[in-house]
């Protein structure tokens, strides 16, 4: 799979914005999976040589010059989680896992709204992303990205998140007032 060419024809963006997009949402990703196993975070690059372009272009884009672009789809997620959770229990804390995946969402939104993309479009980019990543990594490797983005499991279809997302993007639309 071609994801920067899927992301630009189904998002509708310039390949540069689906680059930055790629390189935010999977730079953080990779982040995650890497958490306190470098060898991980290693792998995942291995499997994707061209990430490291995508998170240049995401700096370039969305600031943050040569570290992660402006934190990050896990600064975004920081942030996000932040607002969703308060200061212990809140939203965040009722969602639970749905939670968990509205954040990812809200970072997505984040991300899509600072490259200048329709961010009603933000539910369109986690099945991508998985997709693309089911072709990349192996599976053990994969198993982890999914436990540590819950916005992915949920984008998977299986009868365990369907839940998840639904209510992640029930979760969204209620703080965004759509």
């Amino acid at each position: 799979m071609d994801l920067i060419a899927t992301l630009s024809e189904k998002l509708g963006v310039p390949t540069d914005s689906a680059q930055a997009l790629a390189g935010s949402v999977l730079g953080g990703v990779q982040d995650a999976v890497g958490g306190d196993d470098e060898d991980a975070a290693a792998q995942f690059g291995d499997a994707i040589p061209e990430l490291d372009g995508w998170k240049g272009k995401a700096a370039g884009l969305l600031g943050g010059g040569d570290s992660q672009p402006s934190g990050g789809l896990g600064g975004l997620l920081g942030a996000a989680g932040s607002a969703l959770g308060g200061g212990g229990g809140g939203l965040g804390g009722l969602l639970g896992a749905a939670g968990e995946s509205a954040a990812g969402i809200a970072g997505v939104v984040a991300i899509l709204g600072k490259l200048g993309i329709d961010e009603g479009k933000a539910t369109m980019v986690a099945p991508l992303v998985l997709g693309f990543l089911k072709d990349r990594l192996p599976a053990g490797l994969l198993n982890k990205a999914l436990a540590v983005a819950p916005l992915l499991a949920g984008a998977g279809g299986d009868d365990d998140a369907k839940g998840g997302l639904g209510g992640a993007l029930g979760g969204l639309g209620g703080l965004l007032g759509r």
